[in-house]
C-alpha cells in the first residue's frame, strides 16, 4: 500500500478542484461527476467517501483520478470511465458500444412491471436492448416463479456482447434470450408486451450535445425527424403483438404527439397514453390494445 505524504491533498480538496474544472468546462453535473470518478478510484461508496473527505489521497490515486477527469473533460461519459452504470438498482457494465442507461428509462420498466401484474405469463420483447438494461432489470424484478419468456434484440453485435455479459453477471441466462436482428423483423409474433428505447434523436440534436458524441450513433440517431425506427416498429407491431397486448416506447418529449398519433393509427381503438419523466416531460408512449 502506498502511503500519502504530509503534503498530499485531502480527498475533499481533490474533489473540489475537479468539480471546479468540470464546471468551468460546462459539464452539467460537475460535482457528481467528480464524486463518482473519485469513488471509483478509491473503491468507496458514497458514505465511505464522505467519511474520508479529510484523509490525504496517495499520489498514485490522485494521478489515476486526474486522468479520468481529463477524459471527462473530453466528453467521455462517466459511465464509460467507470465501466458501470446503475439502473433499477442493478449494476450494468457499459462501454463505447452501447448507450448509457438513463434514469428516465426506469419509468418504462416500472410501467411494464405494473402492466404485467396479475396477467398470465407470456412473451416479452425488448427491441434495441443495448446493454440489456430494460430486459434484464425487468426480468430481475419480476415477482416469484414467473414462467414467461423475455427476448432482447439488437442490431449491434457489440451491444449484444455487453448485454450477454450483463445477463451472466445478473444470473439471468435462463430467463432472457438475446437475438441479433433489425427491430422486430425476425420475430414471428405472439408477443404480449413489447418494449423499446429506440434511437430518436435528429443529427443536429446529437451534434449540439457534447456529452452524446462519445455514445454510438446507431443507438441515438433516428433519421431526419428522429422517428424513422419508431415509425418502422409501429408499422410492424400489429403483426407481432397479440390482441390485448401492450407496448411502450421511449421518445423525445417533442415527439409525443407524433408518436401517439402513429400508435393510434397502428392500433385503432387501443388505449394510448403519454407518461412523463421525473422532470414532467413527455418521455414514453404506451399502448394497450383491445382483446380479440
Amino acid at each position: 500500500m502506498i502511503e500519502p505524504d504530509a503534503a498530499s491533498p485531502t480527498a475533499g480538496e481533490v474533489l473540489r478542484a475537479a468539480a471546479v474544472r468540470l464546471a468551468a468546462a460546462g459539464r452539467d453535473t460537475p460535482r457528481l461527476d467528480a464524486e463518482v470518478l473519485l469513488r471509483h478510484v478509491l473503491g468507496l461508496d458514497r458514505t465511505g467517501l464522505f467519511v474520508r473527505l479529510r484523509d490525504p489521497v496517495t499520489n498514485q490515486d490522485r494521478v489515476a483520478f486526474e486522468a479520468l477527469v481529463a477524459r471527462r473533460l473530453e466528453n467521455v461519459p462517466v459511465a464509460y470511465l467507470t465501466g458501470t452504470r446503475e439502473f433499477m438498482g442493478l449494476p450494468f457494465a457499459v462501454g463505447p458500444g452501447v448507450l448509457v442507461p438513463r434514469p428516465e428509462t426506469e419509468i418504462l420498466v416500472e410501467w411494464a412491471l405494473a402492466w404485467l401484474a396479475n396477467r398470465p405469463p407470456g412473451l416479452v420483447l425488448d427491441i434495441g436492448t443495448g446493454s440489456g438494461a430494460i430486459a434484464l432489470s425487468f426480468a430481475a424484478h419480476l415477482p416469484g416463479p414467473w414462467t414467461g419468456w423475455i427476448v432482447a434484440g439488437d442490431l449491434s453485435r457489440a451491444a449484444l456482447a455487453v448485454a450477454a455479459r450483463n445477463r451472466a453477471a445478473l444470473g439471468l441466462d435462463g430467463r432472457v434470450g438475446l437475438v441479433r436482428g433489425d427491430l422486430a423483423g425476425w420475430c414471428r409474433g405472439g408477443v404480449d408486451l413489447l418494449l423499446a428505447n429506440l434511437p430518436y434523436l435528429r443529427p443536429e440534436q446529437r451534434a449540439a450535445n457534447p456529452d452524446l458524441v462519445a455514445e454510438p450513433a446507431l443507438a441515438l440517431l433516428g433519421g431526419g425527424d428522429g422517428l424513422d425506427p419508431i415509425r418502422r416498429l409501429l408499422a410492424d407491431a400489429p403483426r407481432v403483438l397479440v390482441p390485448g397486448g401492450a407496448l411502450g416506447l421511449e421518445i423525445d418529449p417533442a415527439q409525443a404527439a407524433a408518436v401517439e398519433a402513429l400508435a393510434r393509427a397502428a392500433f385503432p381503438g387501443a388505449r394510448a397514453a403519454v407518461l412523463p419523466d421525473l422532470a414532467g416531460l413527455a418521455r414514453h408512449v404506451v399502448v394497450e390494445t383491445t382483446p380479440g
